[in-house]
């Protein structure tokens, strides 16, 4: 977290506030990174505020306005020196989601009797109760799993496919989504086909043109990854959706960078089941997911793993959650996280989120040999940032990205993936633009 008098971002408020471009012009006219890249050394907590407090005194519908995002960031235990940038693999918690799931988890290692862990029930249905409003669904139509991948695997071991039969996945499909399907072929005699997709499309309707072409008369299901973790590509979900369900075809759409990170209304959007995590872009408590089954499509679905609690009169989407003993509190814990989310507003925190990608972006494009991946346009990307290094070895740029310049991303093969959310500030987002220039003039 930040303090008053930190040093650990030294672009003003004023200049976040008015205009960054003569930072850029300094920057890619060589001016050295190290007076922007001054950093403290010590990782201190300062006492956590109440958000609703600074909604009260900051306008969070000016996205100008970085002491509303920075005090956002005060939610945050994170080390003071840390930009951490790497969302679409774990986030942190938020202070109050931290504190819900350690609450609870004290009160069950002081008594886990049946009679003290009776009230999971009701924290259970109130998290799901919560989720489905703020995913556009019904309390029916929602399960709480474990992560991304389990939810997947739900679907992939429970559609019920024949031999000759065929499915379409996206060749930028998470193994989860790829690899798990492929397993199942190999058992079950499906089909596979893939469609292929431009790393970095010229539009909509070139995605959508390869989906149609790849669509035959013998295929059952379809499914892709909503936002591509490396390519940071944004499929036109809706527009895919109703391609599929046009044509009977069940859709699944793997969430693991969309949950959280951008405003999902699944009624609108079309799909017949999708997934998410609570440890990625949500914020959410780790080892606890979400697996959406339209409400008309569940007999399609059969249960992956029955444990307890299952009943053979199980309501709706709960038959795909009874994977025996929770962590409870985690569980619990989900309702807090929808809370935190809705007291920023969906919409704000998906804006926010890639304004921030945005400045990265556009910082990354002024710098001579760096190749950037992900689209520029809007509409095709959300916060996940895929460029190579110019001729920079990759292996060595994560390491310094963290050891020298305390900014936490990914290496992805020849590529380095950036995936600030709302705890970054623009001044991060600079600061990750300097490095690499900086690296790129030293050839390190």
């Amino acid at each position: 977290m930040t303090q008053d008098n930190d040093v650990i971002e030294s672009i003003p408020e004023t200049t976040w506030q008015t205009s960054r471009r003569s930072f850029m012009k300094r920057l890619v006219g060589g001016v050295a990174a190290a007076g922007v890249l001054g950093m403290g050394s010590v990782a201190s907590a300062s006492p956590f505020h109440a958000l609703e407090e600074d909604l009260d005194a900051f306008d969070p519908a000016d996205m100008g306005d970085e002491r509303f995002w920075k005090a956002v960031k005060d939610q945050f235990t994170l080390r003071d020196d840390l930009a951490l940038m790497n969302a679409a693999n774990l986030c942190p918690s938020p202070y109050p989601v931290m504190e819900e799931v350690f609450r609870y988890t004290r009160d069950v290692d002081a008594d886990a009797s049946f009679q003290n862990r009776g009230k999971f029930r009701q924290t259970q249905e109130s998290s799901r109760t919560k989720l489905a409003q703020l995913l556009g669904a019904t309390p029916d139509e929602i399960a709480l799993v474990r992560n991304t991948s389990e939810a997947n695997n739900t679907i992939s071991s429970g559609f019920h496919l024949k031999e000759g039969e065929e499915i379409l996945l996206s060749d930028l499909n998470h193994p989860s989504n790829n690899k798990a399907w492929e397993v199942k072929s190999r058992r079950y005699g499906f089909k596979i086909n893939y469609v292929s997709v431009a790393r970095t499309p010229n539009g909509e309707e070139e995605i959508l043109s390869a989906f149609e072409k790849a669509l035959t008369s013998n295929i059952k299901l379809m499914s892709f990854t909503h936002v591509s973790n490396t390519t940071g590509l944004t499929m036109p979900a809706k527009a895919l959706c109703k391609l599929a369900r046009d044509r009977g075809i069940f859709v699944h759409v793997d969430g693991a960078q969309s949950f959280g990170a951008l405003k999902i209304d699944l009624a609108d959007m079309g799909c017949d089941s999708y997934s998410g995590s609570a440890h990625k872009w949500f914020m959410g408590p780790k080892e606890v997911g979400v697996l959406y089954v339209r409400k008309d499509r569940q007999d399609d679905v059969w249960p992956s793993i029955v444990s307890v609690p299952w009943r053979d009169d199980v309501v709706g989407a709960r038959k795909y959650e009874a994977l025996g003993q929770r962590d409870d509190g985690a569980v619990a814990a989900m309702g807090r996280t929808v809370d935190f989310h809705t007291t920023i507003g969906a919409d704000r925190v998906e804006a926010r989120m890639k304004q921030v990608a945005t400045a990265i972006k556009e910082g990354m494009s002024k710098l001579p040999g760096v190749e950037i991946t992900t689209s520029m346009d809007p509409t095709l990307s959300a916060g996940v940032v895929i460029f190579k290094p110019g001729t920079l070895n990759t292996r060595n740029v994560f390491a310094k990205l963290y050891e020298t310049y305390h900014i936490a991303g990914a290496g992805m093969g020849p590529n380095i993936r950036l995936s600030p959310h709302i705890y970054n500030t623009l001044g991060e987002a600079d600061r990750a633009v300097a490095a690499i220039s900086e690296m790129l003039k030293d050839g390190t």
